[in-house]
Parts: C-alpha cells; sequence; structure tokens
C-alpha cells in the first residue's frame, strides 16, 4: 500500500459555476471508487450516472462550497440547501447536507472536518437549527464521529424504481 499523501494547502471558498467539472470529477472519483465496498456492483451502475452530476442550482446557491488547492484542484466540496436531495419542504430552521465528498487521497486528515465547520457556519447565520443528512452507507460513520445523529437506513429514491441504500443522520447545530 503506498504512502499516503500529504494535505496540500488549501481554502474553502463558495463554489462557482466554472468549478462544475471539477465538481463533477471529484463526485466521480469519490463515489465510483469509494463506495465499491458498501453497494453491489448492480446498484451502483444504476446509481452514479446519477449522483455524480454535480447539481447546477446547488453549485449556484451560495451554500456549496469547495476546497481548493489552487488552480480549481479540488481535494474537498460540500454544502447545504433548504431542500432535501429529492426534494421536499422542511421546518424552515432545517436544511439539508448535501454532496459532501473529501478526495479519496487525502481522506482521515481533517479535511472533512474543515469543511463541516465551514457548511456548519453557513448554515448558522442563514438561521438553521438542524441539519438532515441523508449518507452513504460508507460515510455514515465519518458523520456519527462528527456528533451527527443515526435514525436509520432509508432508500433514497433517484428515479422511478430506482432506490439507492443509504442512511438518515441528524445533527443539531
Amino acid at each position: 500500500m503506498a504512502a499516503p499523501m500529504a494535505v496540500p494547502p488549501f481554502v474553502i471558498r463558495t463554489a462557482k459555476t466554472t468549478d462544475a467539472t471539477a465538481i463533477g470529477a471529484l463526485l466521480r472519483t469519490c463515489y465510483t471508487d469509494g463506495l465499491k465496498a458498501d453497494y453491489h456492483p448492480n446498484v451502483l451502475a444504476a446509481a452514479l450516472p446519477i449522483i455524480t452530476q454535480p447539481k447546477e442550482s446547488l453549485i449556484r446557491s451560495g451554500t456549496y462550497f469547495v476546497g481548493d488547492s489552487g488552480e480549481s484542484h479540488l481535494v474537498a466540496s460540500g454544502g447545504w440547501s433548504w431542500h432535501g436531495p429529492v426534494g421536499g419542504v422542511a421546518p424552515r430552521d432545517t436544511a439539508h447536507l448535501r454532496h459532501v465528498v473529501v478526495s479519496l487521497d487525502y481522506m482521515r486528515r481533517g479535511i472533512g472536518r474543515v469543511l463541516l465547520d465551514h457548511i456548519f457556519a453557513s448554515a448558522r447565520a442563514q438561521g438553521v437549527r438542524r441539519l438532515i443528512c441523508t449518507s452513504t452507507i460508507t460515510a455514515a460513520g465519518f458523520y456519527e464521529a462528527m456528533g451527527f445523529e443515526c435514525r436509520g437506513d432509508v432508500a433514497l429514491t433517484l428515479g422511478p424504481g430506482l432506490g439507492f441504500p443509504a442512511v438518515q443522520l441528524v445533527y443539531d447545530l
């Protein structure tokens, strides 16, 4: 096994529409390679084309962020929105954590914690008191370590007849 790569200097900044290609590449790598241990290949084959596409509305929302180490080399991305991953509404003080990923090369080095702290501060500033997270099975342990409370297994509906196994978690800000 190769030695882990040193974490490059990076800044957390608000995502821009020009980041869409780099965000898409990060999502594809993280989800395609990172979810293999917890999901059947058939589930991934159906879900990856959907979950690896960056959402333009999310990127333009002002509440989606990237960890940029320079020249649009992204080490992480993620944010929050008032709407859940499949739509719907919640109480005005409740929002949804959205598409949080850290480059597989730099996992377990504190980047995810830095990004979540930034997301928490942004959400608090907008009056959010509770974040709902619909997590992959793979990432649920990370969120629990960050203080999220597990509410149980769910199936995220990605399309007609396409349910994606996930875990529902909440975090009170």
